[in-house]
């Protein structure tokens, strides 16, 4: 036997589930202090948990049920049992993202990190997806006028108003708008946001409205990047004429069957 003498490991404090409590968590401002659900347990290991719904729960559209947002605890009032959280970020489920993508377009990726007026940094991963593959040229710039107006928005807006142009997708419809005279697109998203620093003493002041600037970006096209005359369709318009030749097809096909029978009958 050793002479050295076993070290007797610290008693744990049994914790039971009476000496637990349940806290309410409050969404921030923006999002009109909505209570989004509860959590359990003491006020020490409350604080910085992560919490994530569906913008589905907020606006009760059915075309949002695919974004989640997520909020973090940085405040906890152990009187009244309940929790404020801020905002960290959001993103699209795996399902919505793979759907973007069709075979034989181009995916047109950027990740930016954005400093707002007030000095809230975030990082945003935008995709656009074009109708069929685009040059090398074409993508570049592309890309380019993604980063532009996402930087003319961030230098302009408070953190409030660039949460909802990212979510309520203002930012994507802008960008889609300039995008779409290099070459037609069929999907702009911001599919993740994140937070990544907070400025001393930040906070939400006011609810944003719902009006945003249109913003428009020189950008020096080159040669091989101007879109073509027949390239220059709009997506509604494309889809419109296929159904409308594709009903044409069937047509002509019921129509030759239909004459190719009243001749076996009069031959009969």
């Amino acid at each position: 036997m050793s002479s050295r003498a076993k070290k007797k490991k610290p008693s744990l404090k049994k914790v039971s589930f009476k000496d637990k409590s349940w806290y309410q968590i409050i969404t921030p401002k923006i999002f009109n202090f909505k209570p989004i659900g509860e959590i359990l347990g003491f006020e020490d290991n409350v604080m910085g948990r992560t919490i994530e719904n569906l913008l589905f729960d907020f606006t009760g559209k059915y075309s949002d049920i695919s974004l989640k947002l997520k909020f973090q605890v940085n405040e906890v009032n152990n009187e009244a049992k309940k929790c404020n959280a801020i905002f960290i970020g959001h993103q699209y489920t795996n399902d919505f993202i793979r759907s973007l993508i069709g075979r034989g377009s181009s995916k047109v990726q950027t990740i930016l990190n954005l400093t707002t007026k007030d000095g809230y940094i975030f990082r945003l991963t935008t995709i656009c997806t074009t109708l069929k593959r685009a040059r090398n040229s074409q993508i570049v710039l592309i890309r380019k006028i993604m980063r532009e107006i996402l930087r003319e928005f961030a230098k302009s807006l408070d953190h409030e108003k660039f949460i909802a142009g990212v979510i309520y997708g203002e930012f994507k419809n802008q960008i889609q708008r300039v995008a779409k005279t290099i070459y037609p697109l069929t999907n702009c998203v911001v599919v993740k946001s994140k937070l990544l620093s907070i400025p001393e003493g930040g906070e939400d002041k006011v609810i944003p409205d719902d009006q945003f600037e249109i913003v428009e970006v020189d950008v020096k096209r080159s040669r091989k990047s101007e879109i073509r005359r027949s390239e220059r369709i709009n997506v509604k318009k494309l889809t419109q004429t296929r159904t409308n030749t594709s009903r044409r097809t069937v047509k002509s096909d019921s129509s030759a069957k239909s004459e190719e029978s009243n001749k076996k009958e009069t031959s009969s």
